[in-house]
């Protein structure tokens, strides 16, 4: 019997999971997702972990094993929700790190509709992350490193664009990211309950004034 038949690691060989495997993935992502619905509706504080484990239907030492501490359990949503191919990085990198040699009022526009429409799809996520960051200096951590990355793709954009003569030379390159990206921030936590209709039709409008009068005041 070869080494793989006898169940050994074999490199470059990936094995099926075994039903109790799958049993328990399917499980974590059960408690993931209650545990996300539950600290949407009302707040990360309120939700207590035996409230979650009600909501499955399991008992609340199995939370526990899954996921040693409340805050852990909150840290593994915003990991699994963020880095799940929905995360504004999955939008922004792609589109600024291919960008440089493309004009400011171009980029900045595909920018603001992008993160906008990011904002909104992962609305619960976002909600829970900047509520709770409010008090939780973890999760304070987690919200400053989301804009932090947003600003820091968006600036090296901008660099871009003050060498390639568009934007003018004394731009402050991180102030001007900041601004831009917490212009974005505020609409959604103020916008966010609009109805679809009136969020799109406001969003698109606020993405195209913010370009605007950011660039009358950046370009060269």
């Amino acid at each position: 019997m070869s080494e793989a038949e006898r169940g050994t690691d074999v490199p470059g060989v990936t094995r099926p999971l075994t039903s109790r495997q799958r049993q328990a993935a399917a499980r974590r992502e059960e408690i993931l997702k209650t545990a996300l619905g539950l600290f949407a509706a009302q707040g990360f504080d309120a939700t207590s972990t035996k409230q979650i484990a009600r909501e499955v239907g399991i008992a609340e030492g199995l939370v526990f094993h899954y996921f040693p501490t409340k805050a852990g359990l909150l840290a593994a949503v915003l990991e699994a929700r963020l880095e799940g191919g929905r995360a504004f990085r999955s939008v922004l990198r792609p589109l600024l790190e291919e960008a440089s040699d493309r004009p400011a009022a171009e980029v900045l526009g595909a920018v603001a509709s992008g993160w906008l429409a990011t904002l909104r799809r992962d609305e619960e996520i976002v909600v829970v992350l900047f509520t709770t960051a409010q008090t939780n200096p973890e999760v304070w951590e987690a919200w400053q490193g989301l804009i932090r990355e947003g600003t820091e793709l968006l600036t090296g954009y901008l660099a871009a664009r003050v060498e390639a003569g568009e934007l003018r030379e004394d731009l402050p390159l991180e102030t001007a990211a900041t601004m831009f990206v917490s212009s974005l921030m505020v609409f959604f936590l103020t916008r966010r309950h609009l109805p679809e209709p009136q969020w799109r039709e406001q969003g698109e409008a606020h993405a195209r004034e913010l370009v605007s009068v950011w660039l009358d005041g950046a370009r060269a």
